[in-house]
């Protein structure tokens, strides 16, 4: 497994790989860990604007790494839930990132994979990507997993999927919201590219303002701090300098 970090575009962007490709890119509590500290500290970055997470190989992820499970074998109620609980505060640190992150979609995502997939801001789909949840057939119930699926599809499609019983096509992964677009996989890097671009072309402030307005809006269900942000937004482009000729 490595974690590569590189810049590009005058530095704005930032492009972080995960290739765990041998083992279909799954994690355990260390890969998870690292990956989330390169992600950060690409974003402390304050010329960064966007980070392009790349997951090498032929799938997105391949959920949690099974040859962890044998240290459960005497573990107690308590020592599981809160493993569960520190994987899924990893990925909220994903979706608190001061900057988008964009990750190109394709191959299986299983498992865990459907968290990390909720925790990027903007995932783009190969037509063939699919989604499924084995948990329950293997005795257990997805636990973070779980309540991302239950709260983001509508019910009937939420038990469909948590008791394995269906995979979720890329065209529903974009129905229910859980990607921004789907695309041939020929064309997948290619308009990951161009969404990119598209950012960059959003002023740097304005851009972390618009990912600060709705992480916060999700996680309070108020638009208290988003007044605050876009004010701060609004007097700072009022207050610029006019550039001319």
């Amino acid at each position: 497994m490595t974690i590569t970090l590189t810049h590009g575009h005058e530095g704005r962007v930032a492009r972080v790989r995960y290739d765990n490709a041998a083992r279909g890119n799954c994690f355990d509590d260390t890969t998870l860990r690292e990956l989330v500290d390169t992600l950060e500290t690409a974003a402390a970055d304050g010329t960064c604007a966007v980070i392009r997470l790349d997951m090498a190989g032929r799938h997105f992820c391949g959920g949690w790494d099974t040859s962890s499970f044998a240290r459960l074998a005497d573990a107690t109620q308590e020592t599981v839930s809160a493993g569960l609980r520190d994987s899924d505060a990893a990925l909220h640190r994903i979706r608190q990132l001061p900057v988008p992150v964009v990750a190109a979609v394709r191959g299986q995502v299983i498992g865990f994979g459907a968290g990390l997939l909720g925790a990027v801001h903007l995932p783009v789909a190969a037509a063939d990507a699919r989604l499924s949840l084995p948990e329950a057939r293997y005795g257990f119930a997805p636990a973070g997993v779980g309540h991302l699926i239950a709260r983001t599809l509508p019910r009937p499609h939420a038990y469909h999927l948590l008791t394995g019983a269906a995979t979720a096509t890329a065209a529903q992964l974009l129905a229910w919201g859980l990607v921004v677009r789907v695309v041939p996989d020929t064309y997948l890097d290619r308009e990951v590219d161009d969404l990119v671009d598209s950012l960059l072309a959003v002023p740097h402030g304005t851009l972390r303002a618009v990912v600060e307005v709705v992480e916060s809006s999700l996680a309070t269900g108020s638009p208290a701090h988003a007044y605050d942000v876009s004010a701060r937004t609004i007097v700072a482009g009022r207050t610029a300098p006019v550039v001319s000729g």
